[in-house]
């Protein structure tokens, strides 16, 4: 698949299937596999409905690691000049986890680019405690890093974020260690760029008028619940999903009912727009 240029930085991305174009954007906040496990559980599904079009954001997966560029506000740039690459007009734009603040920013930004807006166990960042977690986060990865080397302080935190890979999928937590070793720089970049987010995504929620599905499971224990309550109040017209007993990651964990849930929106989307305004005469 393809690695272009892409607003500064060499950018992996593919495109399965063909139809409106879906984008999905990643979770993450820098390392690991990056839009690997929303390609084994949605290309093949999907593609017979929609374009799909996955990328791998800056520091993530098999996308190179820049320097610099990891603010919001340029990971939006990063996508409308994605769209433009593939001579995208308009499409459905998917953001889960950490990938949804850059999908909340398109829509505020670039409305006229954006059919629909589908977020997934994420959340505007504007949270005291979901900021103060992200904090701790980094600060764990700089104290480990001076107490125990970067290659200690990165075999940590994946401990931390997948309890027992490293004797379960011995592995996958190599490849995941190597990845993360090699990309740690952006990682804490990107770390940085969602602390530096704040309230400026928060407070202009109310201006987003296109269809908008907010899917959350109620045992996600990274972005509590309550965070997708938030966007639903905040964000006018918008539907909210929840998935019973279900925990964060839910484009893996949860795959076949997230899809069950966003074709049916698709499907009421559709015959919404499909259905002629009444008559005033």
């Amino acid at each position: 698949m393809p690695k272009e240029t892409i607003n500064g930085y060499d950018m992996h991305y593919e495109v399965h299937g063909e139809g409106q174009p879906l984008f999905m954007i990643h979770g993450g906040l820098g390392g690991g596999e990056g839009s690997a496990a929303m390609v084994e559980h949605f290309a093949a599904s999907f593609s017979n409905r929609f374009r799909m079009i996955f990328y791998d954001r800056r520091a993530a997966g098999r996308s190179e690691t820049p320097q610099d560029g990891y603010s919001i506000a340029n990971q939006v740039i990063d996508l409308r000049a994605l769209l433009q690459k593939l001579g995208v007009e308009r499409a459905h734009i998917l953001g889960s986890s950490g990938g949804g603040p850059i999908a909340l920013g398109m829509a505020l930004d670039h409305p006229e680019l954006v059919d629909t807006l589908l977020l997934i166990n994420t959340m505007s960042y504007a949270s005291q405690p979901e900021r103060a977690a992200r904090q701790t986060e980094l600060d764990n990865l700089m104290c480990n890093e001076a107490a125990h080397g970067r290659e200690g302080s990165v075999e940590r935190a994946l401990e931390f974020r997948n309890p027992g890979m490293k004797e379960n999928d011995p592995e996958r937590f190599q490849r995941l260690r190597d990845i993360n070793l090699e990309k740690f720089p952006g990682m804490v970049a990107s770390i940085h760029a969602y602390l530096d987010i704040g309230d400026s995504i928060e407070n202009r929620l109310s201006t987003l008028n296109m269809p908008t599905l907010i899917v959350h499971g109620d045992a996600d224990e990274r972005i509590p619940v309550e965070c997708a309550h938030r966007l639903h109040e905040k964000i006018s017209g918008s539907e909210l999903r929840i998935i019973p007993s279900a925990v964060h990651g839910l484009t893996s964990n949860e795959a076949p009912k997230l899809q069950e849930l966003m074709l049916d929106f698709f499907g009421r989307v559709k015959v919404a727009r499909q259905t002629p305004a009444p008559s005033t005469s």
